[in-house]
């Protein structure tokens, strides 16, 4: 069995490994590319194949292709409410392996205003590859 660690944000264990900060600066940059539509950012932000497990059922994403399409029709969704920027905060961070660690985000999307006006919760299966973090798994949580 793989080494398994958990960290509580804020504690000694977010202190010592440094983890954290940097699963924080991936979900900042991709939270960026969100808010502007760099669909080729966001298409980087993953890796192949890579896995969206929900309630109803699952998605594969087998390219960069398949990334930028479903995000460009999320995008256009966001759009239409009337969302304009989206907010990455890092709610907790659980070392799998020297490589792999699952994330728990709190996305927080913003009106023109600044104003939340909707959020979401996604855990994140995260591959450590070249200087930041790779998509394996994506999973909403709760509604």
């Amino acid at each position: 069995l793989g080494r398994r660690r958990a960290h509580v944000l804020g504690g000694a264990e977010e202190h010592r490994t440094g983890r954290a900060d940097d699963v924080r600066t991936f979900l900042t940059t991709y939270g960026v590319a969100l808010s502007t539509g760099d669909l080729d950012t966001i298409g980087e932000s993953y890796a192949f194949p890579a896995l969206v497990v929900g309630t109803t059922g699952s998605v594969l994403l087998g390219d960069p292709e398949d990334v930028r399409a479903s995000t460009a029709e999320l995008a256009r969704g966001f759009r239409e409410r009337g969302l304009v920027g989206v907010v990455a905060h890092l709610v907790g961070v659980e070392e799998v392996g020297d490589a792999l660690v699952w994330a728990h985000a709190r996305w927080s999307y913003r009106d023109e205003y600044a104003n939340e006006q909707e959020a979401q919760e996604v855990r994140y299966l995260l591959r450590r590859a070249r200087d930041t973090f790779e998509v394996c798994v994506a999973v909403p949580v709760g509604p």
